[in-house]
C-alpha cells in the first residue's frame, strides 16, 4: 500500500524535512514546492493523498501561509489530508481550527512523524484499490494494477498490456482510463500510459523510455516531457 504526497515549503531547511519523510516507503513523494502558487498548482494536477504544508513564525508577504487553504476550498469540494509543520507550537491552534489533520513541531522528531503517518495509514485504507474494472466483449476483467505495464491508445480502445503477457482491449478511450489510474502511472504520449514500476531506462537524445528489462521500447513526446522528468525525479 503506497500513498503519495506533496511538500509545501520555503525554508532552507525542506531537504532535511523531505529525508524524514522518506524514510517511510509507504509514502512517495510527487512534488516539492516552494510557494503557493506552485503548491496550488501541484495539489491540483497531482491530487495528492497528503500534503505536508511548513509554515514558519516568520511570514513576509510571500511566504506560504494557511491562505493557501482556502484557495484550494474555491476549486476542491474536498482536500487531501494535509498535515502543517512549523517551528512554533502557537501555529497549532489555528491548523486545527482550519480542520487539518495533523501537527508536527520543526525541528521533526521521527517519532512524532511516525505516529502521524501510521495514524494515517490506519484510517485511509479505503483509499487504496488494488484493482481496475475492464469490460471487454461481455467480459469483466478485473485487472491488479501492479500487473500493467502500459497502457495503450487504438482509435476508441484501449490496449492494457500486462506483466503476464496478455493483452486486454477496453472499449473506452485512453483519456477514460487516465483519470481512474493510480499517481505511478504517467502519459507519456498521447498514445501511452506507462506504470513507473516497470521503467528500466529513459533516453532523452531518442526521446525513448524503456521498460520491462528493456524489453520494450516506447517513445515519448515532448507534450509530457514534464511527466518524463516527473518519473526521473522520483525514481531517483
Amino acid at each position: 500500500m503506497q500513498f503519495s504526497f506533496i511538500l509545501v515549503d520555503d525554508s532552507d531547511y525542506y531537504e532535511t524535512t523531505l529525508e524524514h519523510i522518506k524514510q517511510f516507503d509507504n509514502f512517495l513523494c510527487v512534488a516539492v514546492c516552494h510557494n503557493k502558487k506552485e503548491g496550488i498548482d501541484k495539489i491540483l494536477e497531482l491530487k495528492p493523498n497528503v500534503v505536508f504544508l511548513s509554515i514558519n513564525s516568520e511570514l513576509s508577504q510571500d511566504s506560504i501561509s494557511f491562505s493557501l487553504l482556502s484557495e484550494l476550498h474555491e476549486y476542491l469540494e474536498e482536500l487531501p489530508t494535509i498535515i502543517v509543520l512549523s517551528d512554533v507550537k502557537e501555529t497549532a491552534y489555528e491548523a486545527y481550527q482550519r480542520g487539518v489533520t495533523g501537527f508536527l513541531l520543526k525541528p521533526i522528531d521521527p517519532n512524532e512523524l511516525r505516529r502521524c503517518l501510521f495514524r494515517f495509514q490506519k484510517t485511509h485504507k479505503g483509499l487504496f484499490a488494488d484493482k481496475i474494472s475492464i469490460k471487454s466483449n461481455g467480459d469483466y476483467n478485473f485487472i491488479k494494477f501492479q500487473e500493467i505495464i502500459y497502457l495503450k491508445a487504438d482509435s476508441n480502445t484501449t490496449d492494457f498490456y500486462l506483466k503476464s503477457g496478455k493483452v486486454v482491449t477496453a472499449f473506452k478511450t485512453l483519456k477514460h482510463f487516465e483519470k481512474l489510474l493510480p499517481f505511478y502511472f504517467f502519459r507519456i504520449h498521447h498514445g501511452y500510459i506507462i506504470n513507473i514500476d516497470f521503467v528500466n531506462r529513459i533516453n532523452l537524445g531518442k526521446s525513448s523510455c524503456y521498460l520491462d528489462n528493456n524489453e520494450i521500447i516506447l517513445p515519448f513526446s515532448r507534450t509530457y516531457k514534464e511527466n518524463i522528468d516527473t518519473i526521473i525525479h522520483r525514481i531517483s
